[in-house]
């Protein structure tokens, strides 16, 4: 279970990232200070976030196993990943717009944001986490095992972003272009799959 597991997550670790990166990568080059030590401490948070979130849903499945059947379809699947896209929205834009003395300032707070983006990341049902969920319904009680090892198997491909402060030191525009690519993408994840999908 193990060697799949984790196979699973790195063969498909590719589209784990592709589903992190439009928001991750914005979120770290508009970063308010910068600095490696910095950069490091909010991938960790964020990737840590989006683990904690696997990990609920891997007890909450490996416990209920097969009647998880039941109620966990695409459908709900999908109003989850509705709800999850608002979520991260909102805290973009709270990230993106509010500045020291906002009222909503703790929430703006780059650290904070780090761990909603990452908690409501982790719901984005794609097929491979699809497919992990399902069989960590059959897992039985360690069943949630299987999505821990799923996503070490895709931890390799984060690593690249170690390296976004290195690249903000060389190009100081991307900072600029980050900060408005942060404000679209959140109003896309709020309104055009968030709410659009959810009400119509």
């Amino acid at each position: 279970m193990v060697i799949e597991a984790i196979a699973l997550g790195f063969s498909t670790g590719t589209y784990c990232t592709m589903y992190c990166a439009p928001v991750l990568v914005p979120f770290l080059f508009s970063s308010k200070k910068d600095g490696f030590t910095r950069n490091a401490a909010l991938t960790g948070i964020f990737l840590g976030s989006r683990l904690l979130t696997y990990f609920i849903l891997g007890i909450i499945l490996s416990c209920l196993g097969l009647l998880a059947g039941e109620f966990f379809d695409p459908s709900f699947a999908r109003k989850l990943s509705y709800y999850a896209y608002i979520l991260c929205g909102i805290s973009l834009l709270f990230n993106s717009r509010c500045s020291h003395g906002c009222r909503f300032e703790k929430l703006s707070n780059d650290y904070a944001s780090a761990v909603i983006t990452g908690l409501s990341v982790g719901l984005h049902i794609c097929p491979p986490l699809w497919t992990a969920m399902f069989r960590t319904m059959n897992g039985g009680k360690t069943g949630f095992l299987y999505m821990i090892f799923f996503y070490v198997g895709s931890f390799p491909y984060f690593i690249p972003y170690l390296g976004i402060p290195f690249a903000a030191i060389k190009v100081p525009s991307l900072k600029r272009v980050a900060r408005v690519t942060k404000i679209l993408l959140a109003f896309y994840y709020i309104f055009f799959v968030g709410l659009i999908p959810l009400v119509f």
